[in-house]
């Protein structure tokens, strides 16, 4: 799932793209996709009756990574092997289970989880990075016009997220907090 169309960059640059410039346009946008989803830890696209998978480490509490956790909703937990697993407890972050999760034992997860409706700042930042990478041409530091000055740099891909993208995107991100401390008691 890509957060922007090719149709509404080109709306927002103002000018009909060429065939050449679509493919182009296209291929940013997913790079900005990928980018974005890894700066915010966050698989932003819903994804339902899907599994995954987590190596246990032993103890009551299974740890969900962060990239599952916006509006998950879990179905049901099993061994790799295929094996059910009940009496456990979805608490909004881990897995509870008595008795203890079996260490070094893969638990596969299956539900549903991810953004129903995409945030608007998904597109608006995708929108924006791709016309700046457009607007940019890798190789070339500085172009003068008045008495002719360019300097080339090394050649550098100009596909990263601009600081003003990750402003926008900080609320998306993981961030440092409190945590909570249990005892292992199970």
């Amino acid at each position: 799932m890509t957060f922007v169309t090719v149709e509404e960059v080109a709306s927002r640059l103002g000018w009909p793209l060429t065939p050449e410039e679509e493919i182009k346009v296209q291929a940013f946008i997913d790079d900005c996709t990928v980018l974005i989803e890894d700066y915010c830890g966050k698989d932003f696209e819903r994804r339902t009756d899907q599994s995954f998978q987590i190596v246990s480490e032993g103890g009551c509490w299974l740890p969900i990574p962060p990239r599952y956790l916006p509006y998950l909703s879990v179905t049901s937990v099993a061994y790799e092997d295929g094996v059910p697993l009940t009496g456990w407890q979805y608490t909004g972050k881990s897995l509870y289970s008595y008795p203890e999760w079996e260490t070094g034992r893969v638990i596969t997860v299956t539900g549903s989880w991810g953004y129903t409706t995409l945030p608007g700042v998904l597109k608006v930042a995708t929108a924006a990075e791709v016309i700046r990478w457009m607007a940019q041409t890798p190789g070339i530091a500085m172009e003068r016009t008045g008495e002719r000055e360019v300097e080339f740099a090394t050649a550098s891909s100009p596909q990263s997220l601009s600081q003003a993208t990750k402003q926008a995107l900080r609320r998306y991100r993981p961030s440092a907090g409190t945590i909570t401390l249990r005892r292992e008691e199970c």
